[in-house]
Parts: structure tokens; sequence; C-alpha cells
């Protein structure tokens, strides 16, 4: 925590800062769990996620509110996905051994998990404009009110996009 607030100069900017680090640090773990599988590179994502919170403290005008969560989890969410680019490939299967028997169920959820991780991939080339609705839509599971209400957008535009988004993902996969 002292490295984030040597970042910040006032202590007003200081408890804003500790109150969304206390508010959705779980939430961006949680998140970032979710995209990487793993806890040390969850972990080193939501430090980067809040090293970049803390340089952009004056985005934020409140620290707890819907906006904000939103706002963490796209930051978290970004920087989950810039750790998968660099490691290029998701799972890549090495020295293939003819004489290893794979369990059927055991390549279903690879395979699950690859197409999951492969549209995620395309929603993520997608204008910003539909990647951001979609992602939460889909992936935070987040309702059509909740994304209205975070991006301060009606809710007819918000199913506006997620339509017009979902024909575009369709576009791009097939």
């Amino acid at each position: 925590m002292l490295i984030y607030l040597s970042l910040l100069n006032t202590e007003e900017e200081k408890n804003k800062f500790e109150q969304i680090y206390s508010q959705y640090r779980l939430t961006m773990f949680y998140v970032a769990k979710s995209i990487l599988k793993d806890d040390f590179l969850s972990e080193d994502a939501v430090h980067d996620a809040f090293i970049n919170i803390a340089k952009s403290l004056d985005n934020i005008s409140d620290a707890v509110s819907l906006r904000t969560k939103g706002y963490v989890v796209i930051i978290v969410r970004n920087i989950c996905f810039n750790i998968l680019k660099k490691q290029k490939q998701i799972v890549e299967i090495e020295d293939f051994d003819e004489n290893i028997s794979y369990d059927l169920c055991l390549e279903d959820e690879v395979l699950s998990k690859l197409s999951f991780n492969s549209i995620i991939e395309q929603i993520m080339e997608l204008p910003e404009i539909y990647k951001d609705v979609l992602y939460l839509s889909y992936v935070e599971d987040l309702s059509v009110q909740e994304i209205s209400e975070l991006f301060n957008i009606s809710d007819e535009t918000v199913k506006k996009r997620l339509q017009r988004g979902r024909k575009k993902l369709s576009e791009k996969i097939l």
C-alpha cells in the first residue's frame, strides 16, 4: 500500500485511493484470476492496475460507485489481456508424445477454454464502443441496467450496442 500512496500527493488523493483499494481489491483479483487462471499472475495484474489507478486518480470522481467499479474492472481486465498477449499462446502443446492417451473430458475442457479465450480475444479487437459492453455483459455478467448506469447511457443504447457488437463479433468469427 505504501508504494501506491507514494505516487499520490495530497491527503485527499490518498484517502480516495485507500477507499478504492479496500473496496475493489478482491473484485479485481477475482476478475484477474478468472482471466489468467493463476494466482501469481493475477496478483501482478492487480498490482499493475493499482499503479495505473494511482497515476490516473483524477479520472475517478467517487471512490465507491458502480462507475468506479466498472473503471477498475476494465483496467485490470485490459492488463490481464496484455499479460496473455505477452505469453502469446494461452495453451501450447509442445513436445507432443503420441504414446500419451488423453482423457476426453480433459480435452473437452481445454477446447472449451480455448474457445472462450479466443472469443474474448475477438471481443477485445472490436471497436471500443462494442468491446466494453460485450465484455461486461458476457464475461462480467452485468445486466443491461448495470452497464447503462456504469457508462451513464440509456438501457436502449446498451441493448443496441450489444446487438451491433454481437453482429460484428459474429462477422469476425464466421
